[in-house]
């Protein structure tokens, strides 16, 4: 049993380098861009909608991988002056309790936007929107399950 936790968890943490990867593939494109603009002056029509979807990857991915490395926002001015037993408290119920509930809101809400999304493609490239926006519920599920691995663990 240990063995599939603990793929699982290497699994679940392809959210950080899938995000770098979109970063960089960001920059990739976004300076062929440039360089097709301003040296050859013939830019590249298909640029805006691939960085489009590459950005919101790259924010969803980031945020359930800093979710991970619990280097999201936390409150922390509460923590820092109560004594040890309630800080963790404090930390299960409003840093992980929080964002919990909003990987919750967000994937429901994600999950709602997605028949709306089904039906429209991209003007240049013909991308279907549901794969800009599926990136919503797909990164909502790995935050909610980081949120619950810490809450198991810390319990």
């Amino acid at each position: 049993m240990k063995r599939i936790f603990h793929w699982f968890d290497r699994i679940m943490r392809l959210d950080e380098v899938l995000a770098s990867a979109a970063l960089f593939a960001i920059f990739l494109v976004a300076i062929s861009n440039i360089f097709m603009r301003y040296l050859f002056n013939t830019p590249l029509a298909w640029t805006e909608e691939v960085l489009q979807l590459l950005m919101v990857w790259a924010t969803f991915l980031g945020a359930s991988a800093l979710v991970r490395r619990n280097e999201h926002v936390l409150i922390g001015m509460l923590s820092e002056n109560l004594p040890a037993s309630l800080a963790r408290w404090n930390d299960r119920l409003f840093n992980v309790g929080m964002v919990l509930i909003a990987a919750i809101v967000l994937g429901y809400w994600g999950l709602q936007l997605l028949p709306y999304s089904s039906f429209r493609s991209t003007p240049m490239l013909q991308i279907p929107y549901v794969w800009i926006h599926v990136a919503i519920p797909v990164s909502a599920v790995v935050m909610a399950y980081h949120c619950l691995v810490r809450l198991a663990r810390d319990t």
